[in-house]
């Protein structure tokens, strides 16, 4: 049997782990072993926005240790991953080179998105549970060191996501410095949780009757050992969650340790993390609960092997995206029709064009997400749209895109309408990124002006190249001479990326 080890290092705002997993096409992943070293990397980042000196060289001197046993185990290949606490530091690039130098690790530093999306793929490893589950309307509540994302799912797929400031790590350390002055700090703790979750209800649950919810994060395994709380192990109701609440609700975190019976540093995380969860509860009326006990170095393998054909999800994540990236549109009121329209004229450019354009279905993917998003920020300033609608979609998380992908679909849907002043806007893209934005900018140019005046006349079109020519046939009776028009002007940028002058034939 063909297998391969993998080492998935997290290292997060209050602990740094690994797990070294053995992974093949038969057997699917199988942990190894788990080294967990706590240290609370986010209690000076979330206050200073800095890691000490003395910090990095604890975190070194553990990672270095990692890589000792790394070896032990042969491991074919690895990733690390930092989170939030070194994502919101700003000395991070040189604590990444310290870390480099020290240990001869490459860390990269996760967008939440791309974070989150790893973490979902854990869950949705799980096939028969979490496709079941996603057929009735849930919400996935994953509260991170950092921060929590709030992912709401119905028939199957993803409808929206959002991410409020409403960590563990984040909220212990207020709970820490309230406690110091008020008695009541818990409760003006859960004042404060609301003030956030309560926007999140009123823009993006109210409207939705929640059937279930899931709940990850690093906190879930320590609940679903206390029996007598959580007899059905992962599975839960909204009262026995309560139960569980109320019995931890206002007490101090050396009670904690000992009901628990965990140690210090995770014991102050526990009530942190259950009273978003609670809150969810209440919001949500939700009554059934699942606590799949998967973390990021989970996700990390799943994506490992997934990338190494030793594992094939049944969970159609491209449909998640769309379907989020569909909802946006609909948020901003864009008219569905003439997206649709522009949606479809760019993928049969695209298709027609494969020779000349030289890239893949990812970024074909990626096309098909601008065209969807492209018309977004007339919601806010129709004469300016182009900026709005860059930062509509840079200030929008999607699930499923890296921060590096949202930034070229923001770009490909900006110089829809500006110039493309590769000297001005490019300078922090390498050159493959800058052909991509650029090649994918002209498809959307001329797709849009096919559909100028919004009215759909080229729903029949054929298209093919010849003579240095992409010759567009449209099979139509209306009048089009505001699309010619506009066609010939858009079609210039065209030509000069491709070399192919785009042109209209009308066929009655």
């Amino acid at each position: 049997m063909a297998y391969s080890t993998f080492a998935a290092i997290d290292i997060g705002s209050s602990c740094i782990e690994m797990v070294i997993y053995q992974i093949s096409r038969d057997s699917g992943i199988k942990q190894l072993d788990h080294v967990r070293y706590n240290f609370e990397l986010g209690k000076s980042t979330y206050i200073s926005n800095e890691i000490s000196f003395e910090d990095v060289e604890k975190m070194c001197d553990v990672l270095y240790g990692f890589s000792e046993v790394m070896k032990d185990y042969s491991v074919d290949e690895y990733r690390a991953f930092a989170t939030s606490a070194l994502r919101e530091a700003k000395n991070a690039i040189r604590v990444l080179d310290r870390i480099k130098v020290r240990t001869g690790l490459d860390v990269e530093i996760l967008s939440n998105s791309e974070q989150r999306f790893i973490i979902y793929k854990a869950v949705a490893a799980k096939d028969d549970k979490f496709n079941k589950i996603i057929e009735k309307s849930t919400a996935l509540v994953d509260v991170g060191a950092g921060s929590a994302q709030v992912s709401i799912f119905d028939n199957g797929s993803l409808v929206t996501t959002q991410n409020i400031r409403l960590g563990a790590v984040r909220i212990s350390n207020m709970i820490s410095a309230l406690s110091q002055n008020v008695t009541n700090s818990v409760d003006i703790l859960k004042e404060y949780i609301d003030n956030d979750m309560v926007t999140l209800n009123e823009i993006f649950l109210k409207s939705k009757k929640i059937h279930n919810t899931i709940f990850v994060g690093d906190c879930i395994p320590y609940y679903v050992r206390k029996k007598e709380f959580f007899s059905d192990g992962e599975y839960t109701t909204r009262g026995e969650f309560k139960k569980f609440f109320d019995r931890i609700y206002h007490e101090n975190t050396e009670r904690i340790v000992s009901l628990m019976d965990i140690p210090y540093e995770q014991a102050k995380l526990i009530l942190p993390s259950a009273m978003v969860y609670m809150r969810m509860l209440d919001f949500t009326q939700a009554e059934d609960i699942w606590m799949p006990q998967v973390t990021l170095c989970d996700g990390m393998a799943v994506e490992h092997a997934q990338k190494k054909n030793k594992l094939k999800l049944s969970h159609d994540f491209n449909a998640d995206i769309l379907a989020a990236a569909k909802n946006i549109s609909q948020r901003y009121s864009i008219s569905s029709t003439h997206v649709g329209q522009v949606e479809r004229n760019a993928l049969l450019i695209f298709d027609s064009i494969r020779k000349y354009h030289g890239l893949s279905e990812r970024e074909r993917f990626l096309l098909q997400i601008a065209c969807i998003l492209h018309d977004c920020g007339q919601y806010i300033n129709m004469l300016n749209p182009e900026q709005c609608s860059y930062s509509i979609i840079m200030s929008t998380e999607i699930i499923g895109l890296s921060h590096r992908e949202r930034e070229i679909i923001a770009n490909v849907v900006k110089y829809n309408t500006m110039v493309f002043d590769a000297d001005d806007a490019m300078w922090s893209f390498d050159r493959n990124d800058y052909l991509i934005i650029a090649k994918l900018t002209a498809i959307l140019r001329v797709s849009n002006a096919l559909d100028r005046g919004h009215r759909q006349k080229f729903k029949d079109m054929s298209i093919k190249v010849e003579s240095g020519m992409l010759i567009i046939t449209a099979h139509t009776f209306e009048d089009i001479t505001l699309e010619k028009s506009y066609f010939s002007e858009r079609g210039e940028f065209f030509e000069e990326i491709y070399g192919l002058k785009p042109v209209i034939r009308q066929k009655r």
